[in-house]
């Protein structure tokens, strides 16, 4: 009996130190063909997803270790699936505006009884059920939203008013009667328009207008909730000179609140909740990178990763998958933090990271006289935070964390450990 006892004592602790040494990240995913621009994505469930290109679909079943290439032509924009077998893709073919797969997307058939008047695009897909499917486009031109109860084999025009809008590029339903499209209101060209968001509680059978900007240039891109209340959206601006705006509701979209963000071409938004998201796009140029909140849009920071971002989509609060101009993924992953050997140092100490230059994988060494609280972050040469490697109360030791480069430029970077007593910077290389 006590031998059993002893060795679950074993077990708990290994899993415990297990769970310290991991941290909930975002990180490149390896295993996919590098692509340039993944437009959209879909997982049913923390294994099994698809991800779209121009013109081909790749599916994991293990969480995007390893991909199945299918080809599916025509200009790839959106994607949605009610089920393992059953999903649906839209383009911006307007001669094949929306297809559907019976069999995990391995084989694509034209949806070919679109009712009139035909979509010219279908920009944003939302799977409200296992039957319920809404579908809207196109992001330029003749905004309309579809609606299908059968798992996308027929459809029904839910909505073609263009007096409450006149272009659509995404929608987000929480439930199969309610939820939102966003898009523009242009009247003389694609760039002049203002912003929108239209709303329906009923199913689609009517729509009301709950948001609409007072600037022009600009139109709503992407959707993130956190919940069926709580919801962001990103817009777009013509205009990479002024300020763009993220919008945000807590009333399941009634009313909408305009957070300021930056001179950015922002497209991808992701919140994991009120406080945490993300939001990406075409920035500036030389400006590529995906910001990050922690505090709901008070303040932003670049993370250095998500090149273009264009769509995030949340599996559960420990997984989710962004795609842009890469594919990448937030879990839990291990980082290394880990002490190497027993004896108590008497001096903090931060060691040149080996090896260096390095590609894409190298190791910093540290040492930690007494416990307490220590960060350790990677900075680029303009002084901007990276990667945060390290952010945990440590005991007393020595210690060695690995940094993965493997979706940062070359070039030279500083890495700087931070206790309450205690302050280094060193400089390391990456060649590739």
């Amino acid at each position: 009996m006590f031998t059993q006892f002893f060795i679950f004592i074993l077990i708990s602790l290994s899993v415990s130190l297990q769970s310290l040494s991991q941290t909930l990240e975002w990180r490149l995913v390896p295993g996919i063909p590098f692509s340039g621009r993944y437009d959209d994505l879909y997982f049913i469930n923390s294994q099994t997803g698809w991800v779209i290109d121009y013109d081909k679909v790749y599916r994991t079943t293990n969480s995007g270790s390893n991909w199945t290439l299918f080809s599916q032509p025509g200009s790839n924009r959106s994607i949605g699936f009610f089920d393992s077998q059953t999903g649906i893709v839209g383009t911006l073919d307007t001669q094949r505006a929306l297809s559907r797969s019976t069999n995990g997307g391995t084989n694509w058939t034209l949806v070919s009884n679109m009712p009139d008047p035909k979509p010219r695009g279908i920009c944003g897909i939302s799977i409200a059920d296992e039957n319920t499917a809404y579908a809207c486009g196109n992001y330029y031109r003749e905004g309309r939203v579809y609606k299908t109860t059968d798992k996308g084999q027929t459809w029904m025009l839910v909505l073609n008013d263009t007096s409450i809008a006149r272009t659509f590029v995404d929608c987000y339903f929480w439930s199969p009667d309610s939820g939102i499209a966003v898009g523009g209101y242009n009247v003389s060209g694609f760039g002049n328009g203002n912003s929108v968001v239209v709303l329906t509680t009923n199913g689609g059978n009517s729509w009301q207008r709950v948001y609409k900007s007072v600037r022009t240039q600009e139109w709503c891109w992407k959707i993130s909730f956190v919940s069926n209340k709580i919801g962001f959206v990103s817009i777009e601006k013509f205009s990479q000179i002024e300020i763009s705006y993220i919008l945000k509701t807590t009333n399941g979209g009634l009313n909408w609140i305009e957070i300021p963000f930056r001179s950015y071409n922002q497209e991808g938004i992701g919140f994991l909740n009120e406080n945490t998201g993300w939001v990406g796009g075409y920035g500036i140029p030389g400006n590529d990178s995906t910001y990050e909140t922690t505090n709901g849009g008070t303040n932003w920071h670049a993370v250095g990763w998500g090149k273009w971002l264009n769509r995030v989509r949340f599996i559960n609060d420990t997984l989710a998958f962004g795609s842009g101009h890469q594919l990448w993924k937030y879990s839990r992953q291990t980082v290394g933090v880990n002490p190497i050997q027993t004896e108590v140092p008497n001096q903090f100490n931060l060691y040149q990271n080996y090896p260096n230059p390095f590609n894409p994988i190298t190791l910093i060494k540290y040492d930690i006289p007494k416990t307490g609280f220590v960060k350790i972050n990677v900075y680029d040469v303009l002084g901007k935070n990276v990667r945060a490697l390290v952010n945990e109360r440590l005991t007393a030791g020595s210690y060695q964390v690995t940094f993965d480069a493997g979706y940062f430029p070359s070039g030279i970077y500083l890495y700087k450990l931070e206790t309450e007593n205690f302050n280094e910077v060193k400089r390391m290389t990456l060649l590739k």
